[in-house]
């Protein structure tokens, strides 16, 4: 797995002051040097949800309905994801469209390096052959790749039946596109014993493992998932933070952490960025880095989180621990 890379305080706080509105007006627009030339790492993002709402607009033909700034629940989530984003990823032009969305966003914001999941489920979704979703997946990487090294991940839903994916999990595999999988969606679905065999042939095969845990269900969901899949990563992982052994085994490990804290605020599992347990997981010394999950529903950039960590509290030398930067071979 790469290993991200850290900045310094002296440069997180020269790029802060330079994205600062002075005083006279409330201009923060990344455009600007500071926090946008800051190259970056987004690690854990979706790459069908990584545009702005208005390309799901574009490709759908009609206005949208924005997302609330907070979810009663995960079901809420689900169902406005199913009701009003879903439509737009049924056909092989709209997963382009998307897909190029959200990679020029982070291009835009001044991200370098990026790992974003591309669903096994999207050959069904398009009724296409999976060669053809894989050739927009290889087009678009090749695309963008003098400004941005976009590593697609394999997006494992662990409400589909594994049957059912194992002969697209293949095919994915052996085209030799991916760099990492991830198993997501709510973790209180599905058996982890059942998606052993693919972290086992990812891992044969050279991938990076991540799965979600630790976001809806508590510390011991994030053991069992450390222990079934063998992962390098987990995806959020805040409900470690209620487990002083499992922090501290964590840290020992060095598993990564890829943490949204939008994503967590809007989910309710955090309740704002003040009270986010990133400051405990980074007092623990755990390895961890950030990503907007999924910027089209959240509206969050990583220019935004930093600003929003820095703004709650969050002090420079804590946010320097973050990993934020591309690989240090990069």
């Amino acid at each position: 797995m790469p290993k991200l890379s850290r900045y310094s305080e002296e440069r997180l706080a020269e790029a802060l002051a330079a994205n600062s509105p002075s005083d006279d007006s409330d201009d923060s627009d990344d455009s600007k040097d500071g926090l946008r030339a800051l190259p970056k790492a987004d690690v854990h993002c979706h790459s069908l949800l990584n545009g702005p709402l208005a390309a799901f607009e574009c490709v759908l033909g009609y206005k949208l309905p924005p997302p609330p700034p907070r979810f009663r629940n995960f079901g809420e989530f689900g169902g406005y994801l199913a009701a009003n984003l879903f439509p737009a990823t049924r056909t092989l032009d709209g997963v382009r469209a998307l897909l190029r969305a959200g990679l020029d966003r982070m291009i835009d914001e001044g991200v370098v390096y990026t790992e974003a999941s591309i669903d096994l489920l999207m050959p069904i979704h398009t009724q296409s052959e999976p060669a053809a979703v894989l050739a927009i997946v290889a087009e678009e990487r090749d695309r963008v790749a003098e400004r941005l090294r976009f590593v697609p991940e394999i997006g494992i839903n662990r409400r589909i039946p594994p049957e059912q994916l194992w002969p697209l999990f293949t095919t994915f595999l052996a085209s030799g596109i991916f760099g990492s999988v991830d198993l997501y969606d709510d973790e209180r679905a599905g058996n982890l014993r059942d998606f052993q065999r693919f972290f086992r042939l990812a891992r044969e095969r050279g991938l990076s493992l991540k799965a979600h845990a630790g976001e809806t269900c508590g510390a011991q969901r994030m053991r069992e998932t450390l222990e079934i899949l063998d992962v390098d990563v987990i995806q959020h992982g805040i409900a470690a933070t209620n487990d002083p052994a499992l922090l501290g085994e964590l840290a020992r490990r060095g598993t990564q952490l890829n943490v949204g804290v939008a994503s967590n605020v809007a989910l309710g599992v955090a309740g704002s960025y003040e009270s986010h347990p990133i400051r405990d997981l980074l007092a623990a010394g755990v390895n961890v880095a950030l990503g907007t999950d999924d910027f089209t529903i959240f509206g969050t950039s990583l220019c935004d989180e930093i600003r929003l960590l820095r703004r709650s509290g969050l002090p420079l030398r804590e946010l320097a621990k973050i990993h934020l930067g591309p690989p240090a071979a990069f």
